[in-house]
């Protein structure tokens, strides 16, 4: 019986280590922020809907800065990718940044979004610690509490037959 338990609470850790959380392919890599209301934010999301309609779902991720996570995360990015940022719309892109909308964000965009598409390109959310650390603590505080019980366990029965 023991033994079942301890295999048991060695299958959950595992378990918890090794289930897919967040893979690198399911990041986005196409980050957007806006504000509801913002003609050229609208400007922008149509533009991206047209480029990213052959694209898989998770490619883009959508940040309204009404939100005020989402207002955290716009700032921590602009500081990791070493931008200012006044007003939305802003796109982060790979290693990429637009901010804006025009005739010159809309042509950054098309040979960024069409790089990326080609070539491949790192999530804009891995520049962001906050976005992660919260699920890595939650992680370890749980590897913790199963090791502590782990231990407790084996401790408190070692001295009987």
């Amino acid at each position: 019986m023991r033994y079942a338990v301890a295999l048991f609470v060695l299958a959950a850790v595992t378990a918890t280590f090794t289930l897919p959380s967040d893979g690198a392919q399911d990041r986005p890599w196409i980050v957007f922020f806006h504000a509801e209301g913002c003609p050229d934010c609208a400007e922008i999301e149509g533009l991206l809907d047209g480029l990213t309609s052959e694209l898989p779902e998770t490619a883009v991720a959508r940040y309204d800065i009404a939100d005020q996570k989402s207002l955290r995360l716009l700032m921590e990015l602009a500081a990791a990718y070493d931008v200012e940022t006044s007003s939305v719309p802003v796109v982060f892109i790979g290693d990429e940044v637009v901010v804006g909308a025009g005739r010159a964000e809309e042509f950054e965009l098309r040979n960024a979004i069409g790089a990326c598409t080609i070539h491949g390109c790192p999530s804009p959310l891995e520049r962001a610690a906050s976005v992660f650390f919260p699920e890595g603590l939650l992680r370890l505080g749980l590897f913790a509490v199963l090791f502590g019980l782990l231990w407790w366990w084996q401790t408190s029965w070692s001295g009987r037959p």
